[in-house]
């Protein structure tokens, strides 16, 4: 379910495979949030040279709009066999188990569908052996629910909704702290009459260069030193030699990571209320890459930056917790997205609502259903492509081992307890800087060697976390489907 990136590439493995396999997706072309209605007009990606790309379809693109990013995900589709076995323009609106003996999945799965956006529709049930949920973590928009809604005058907006002229010749507040608001508020001080970016605490951006701007990030963040300077992986067969560096060094070391990133970022040209209060890794899980101009944008008095949350509406806008009132036309909530699956006929997560999957991909005592994109790391398009493997292979019963059900249950338990401690706020879904770790325990797992460079030194210095490392996988990991 989805024809996203994690859709595309899981419908790839498994029609190699010899899976017979249907994609639905609600919307008309393929790619998910990078297709058109997927997500606010002018987005782009956030990726480096050679990180938005799979293994097996080069993409030379760095930093690529939306539409270069639905091109190549059509073009992959369309060159593995998987666009033909697309339904677009399709909505699914319930999976539930088949009634049968055994544990829950056992005996397949029910799958109803219908046109997407038309509810009086008939809906067409089916049954499927397996079900792979690959729906995004970025459709079902959060908003927050303030006090005099009614009473304000202007338009209120997710940052989804954002369109061509949404801005324009208005008072535009932008609300959120992450790499989609600096994205808008930005823009916003480019198009708008007014702009402004209420942040409720200031978050971690990358640049695009680091080391005062002579190297580009990949090269720092997305190496396995690199990664060795995080706070240790909670997978001990994933834990290398250079991962026991003592902690004491790994602060010094963050330091000075830390002053390079408020030069390189530019937040060293703003006011300190503008920077981070906390020193890296902290909350380097939810960093995005500065967008150009944010800093230019401020300085220059075209955006209006505020820290506070907010509290209400006014009539005229927006009242913060200060007691400021911020006038508006349009709001914009860059405020995320709810993580939810209300087609499911089971609940994934737990009561305080992280999610509860083995390796972040299958659900404990279930069989035959996968989630792919949950698993989320910084390089997340590498990331789904390396879960598609480990899922096939964990359908066809062909992992080096995995674990019963109270041994899944404990390693999630172990795992989302590591996550609370490093990863504070990811709710079981980010693994936000452990690419090259988490690509160790799925390769792990698939009994496939994790070490991908021609030498020490390239396996340690040259970035890591990419899949063009990893090309040639398709071969080692196809078992035929009986």
């Amino acid at each position: 379910m989805g024809a996203g990136p994690a859709g595309i590439v899981t419908a790839k493995v498994l029609l190699e495979n010899g899976f017979d396999v249907t994609v639905f997706d609600k919307y008309e072309r393929v790619g998910g949030i990078w297709s058109p209605g997927g997500c606010y007009d002018g987005l782009s990606n956030q990726s480096a040279l050679r990180l938005f790309e799979f293994a097996d379809l080069p993409n030379r693109l760095r930093f690529a709009s939306s539409v270069d990013c639905q091109r190549y995900l059509e073009d992959y589709a369309r060159t593995f066999g998987v666009l033909d076995r697309v339904r677009p323009g399709t909505e699914v609106t319930s999976i539930r188990p088949v009634d049968g003996p055994g544990r829950v999945g056992a005996s397949g799965w029910l799958v109803d569908s219908r046109p997407a956006g038309d509810e009086d529709a008939p809906v067409r049930r089916e049954a499927f052996d397996h079900v792979v949920v690959a729906s995004g973590a970025h459709h079902h928009v959060h908003v927050p629910d303030l006090p005099g809604r009614e009473s304000f005058r202007g338009t209120v907006l997710h940052a989804n909704d954002v369109r061509s002229g949404t801005f324009t010749g208005k008072r535009v507040v932008v609300v959120g702290g992450g790499k989609s608001a600096l994205d808008l508020a930005t823009r916003a001080a480019r198009e708008a009459t007014s702009a402004t970016l209420v942040q409720r605490k200031i978050n971690w951006m990358i640049p695009e260069r680091l080391l005062l701007g002579t190297v580009g990030y990949r090269w720092i963040l997305f190496t396995r030193l690199g990664e060795a300077l995080l706070p240790r992986y909670h997978d001990p067969a994933c834990v290398r030699p250079v991962d026991r560096l003592d902690d004491r060094v790994k602060r010094v070391l963050w330091r000075l990571v830390t002053r390079d990133m408020l030069i390189s970022a530019g937040y060293t040209r703003l006011p300190k209320r503008l920077r981070p209060d906390r020193p890296l890794p902290f909350h380097l899980a939810h960093a995005g890459v500065m967008p150009r101009g944010y800093v230019r944008a401020v300085r220059r008095g075209l955006l209006t930056a505020e820290v506070g949350a907010v509290e209400a509406y006014t009539d005229e806008g927006l009242r913060l917790a200060t007691g400021r009132e911020v006038p508006a036309d349009v709001i914009v909530f860059a405020t995320g997205h709810r993580r939810v699956f209300p087609f499911l006929d089971l609940e994934p997560h737990d009561d305080t609502g992280r999610l509860r999957l083995y390796r972040g991909i299958v659900p404990p005592g279930v069989d035959r259903l996968g989630f792919v994109g949950f698993r989320q790391v910084f390089n997340n398009i590498m990331g789904v492509e390396l879960t598609a493997h480990w899922l096939v292979r964990h359908f066809l019963g062909t992992l080096r081992a995995t674990p019963d059900e109270q041994g899944m249950e404990a390693a999630v338990d172990a795992r989302l307890a590591w996550q609370e401690r490093v990863l504070p706020g990811t709710g079981g879904y980010d693994f936000g800087p452990y690419d090259i770790h988490c690509a160790d325990e799925l390769m792990h797992d698939m009994g496939l060697p994790s070490h991908r460079a021609r030498n020490v030194l390239a396996e340690y210095l040259l970035p890591g976390g990419v899949a063009h490392r990893y090309r040639g996988l398709t071969a080692s990991t196809t078992h035929r489907r009986p």
